[in-house]
């Protein structure tokens, strides 16, 4: 599901993610993600909106972006949906954060 958007089609995606809970590189749905009981983290809101789609390229680009900055990470989109802005999200490993997916009953 790797997609190649121009940058202008992902601006006009990013402006509808709160409509369709959609990643705007990748257009994959975005999984709802339960902010961690963290000491020291502070959240607004106790849920977020992820991308864990391991082929968007906004996340396997950041692997080189983060590198080029001498950082062993990369990054996923993500949605916070109390304050309806669009952030980076920083991972150490495709596996990171997949804990906290709150999966339908």
């Amino acid at each position: 599901m790797q997609c190649g958007f121009s940058s202008e089609e992902i601006q006009q995606r990013t402006r509808k993610v709160e409509a369709t809970l959609r990643c705007p590189h990748c257009d994959a749905k975005l999984d709802k993600w339960e902010v961690p009981d963290a000491p020291f983290i502070e959240w607004a809101s106790e849920f977020q909106y992820i991308c864990f789609n391991d082929e968007c390229t906004y996340f396997t680009g950041g692997w080189s972006v983060m590198a080029s900055q001498r950082n062993a990470c990369s990054y996923r989109f993500m949605y916070d949906p109390l304050s309806g802005g669009c952030h980076a999200i920083p991972v150490l490993s495709k596996e990171a954060l997949r804990e906290n997916i709150v999966h339908a009953h």
